[in-house]
């Protein structure tokens, strides 16, 4: 997708290169310190690689960014001692059951187990990493207090959190009951977490969970087979369902997806990510099937080999409705709006879905600006 250089720092870092603007830091990681927390690419260096920042940063900052990146991976590979929370989650995640939920979730679960190294915690009077707490010391106590501090570390920075840290409980959680059907060596019978108080979420909008998106996402297939590949781009670029069927493949660039939005908000351009590249290979699938019109044809076309109609997709939207409520899944349901809510909740920069905020800001904003997928 882009092209990589080495370059030369002022403090020779190694395994630092520049890609699309920025250092990034991409190390060769040995099979045997290979653990569920990182994955390689074919030659073995760390995918995706490791931002510290955009050509021309101070170097302190970038040295900075590298000493807490290389601190991080070490801690990622650290060996997982056996009955303790990691221990429990990668058995969980070697698993039949995991290996059978959608890749997306099974994607989202990559950046949620990140609490287990990322998060500082003193066992037995030293100080150590949750991935590493022993599984008898696993109670709703502790993790309420955990769940007080992540909250608090992440309104610190600036984000609402809540919706962020249900989802890190709700993931271990599901580990844990795991682990009561399936470990003989564990000390407790019943998930110690069970029926964890979670936040309450912001009601100004509905939020549709990882739960209900793929209950819906899978159900679609029984639809249209134009609907998966529109709700994952949908999501990921946070954008309006319209706005999706607008995306050419001119608009398809080497940098990302060049989303032009419409009632005023900014165009912006989605850098890609595996899950982004996957949807967008998904849409193309559907080019195979049909004629496609010669000139710059769109990334999810209609039957007739054009822009697939808005009308089509809200009639293959009530279809998928009352089939959901036909399976009992009623309450999962959920509207391409509420996508764009959940992409722009669930996206660390809040700027993805190009709304306006300050006028002067945007009636001088000349270039497109770049934003990152959503993970």
């Amino acid at each position: 997708m882009s092209q990589e250089r080495k370059i030369k720092t002022e403090n020779n870092i190694p395994y630092v290169h520049v890609a699309n603007g920025r250092i990034v830091y991409r190390p060769y990681i040995k099979k045997s310190e290979l653990h569920n927390v990182s994955e390689v690419d074919k030659g073995g260096f760390l995918k995706p690689p490791i931002s510290l920042g955009k050509v021309g940063e101070h170097p302190d900052v970038i040295m900075k960014n590298y000493l807490a990146a290389k601190s991080q991976i070490a801690g990622e590979h650290k060996l997982i001692k056996k009955n303790t929370l990691g221990y429990i989650i990668k058995k969980y995640e070697n698993s039949s059951c995991y290996l059978e939920l959608a890749v997306s979730s099974q994607i989202r679960n990559k950046n949620l187990r990140k609490i287990l190294v990322n998060f500082p915690i003193k066992i037995n009077g030293i100080q150590d990493t949750l991935q590493n707490l022993p599984a008898s010391n696993i109670s709703k106590q502790l993790f309420r207090k955990i769940a007080d501090k992540r909250l608090k570390n992440y309104r610190k920075n600036g984000k609402e959190g809540r919706v962020q840290v249900n989802r890190e409980i709700t993931f271990i959680s599901s580990a844990l009951s795991w682990a009561t059907e399936s470990l003989e060596d564990i000390p407790f019978k019943q998930n110690p977490l069970l029926k964890f108080k979670k936040f309450k979420e912001p009601e100004n909008d509905v939020y549709v969970t990882d739960e209900q998106y793929d209950t819906q996402y899978e159900e679609a297939e029984n639809i249209a087979d134009y609907l998966q590949p529109v709700f994952e781009l949908t999501y990921l670029v946070a954008s309006r369902g319209i706005e999706t069927l607008d995306i050419k493949l001119s608009d398809c660039l080497e940098e990302g997806i060049l989303v032009r939005r419409r009632k005023g908000s900014i165009d912006n351009i989605i850098e890609w990510s595996d899950r982004l590249k996957a949807a967008y290979d998904a849409a193309l699938l559907r080019h195979k099937e049909f004629d496609v019109l010669p000139e710059d044809p769109y990334l999810i076309i209609g039957s007739s080999g054009g822009q697939l109609p808005k009308s089509t997709l809200d009639s293959a939207m009530q279809r998928l409705n009352k089939h959901m409520k036909k399976e009992g899944k009623g309450d999962k349901r959920w509207t391409m709006h509420n996508l764009k809510s959940k992409g722009i909740t669930d996206s660390e920069d809040k700027h993805i879905g190009g709304h306006k905020t300050e006028a002067m800001r945007i009636k001088y904003q000349k270039l497109i600006k770049m934003h990152k997928a959503v993970k």
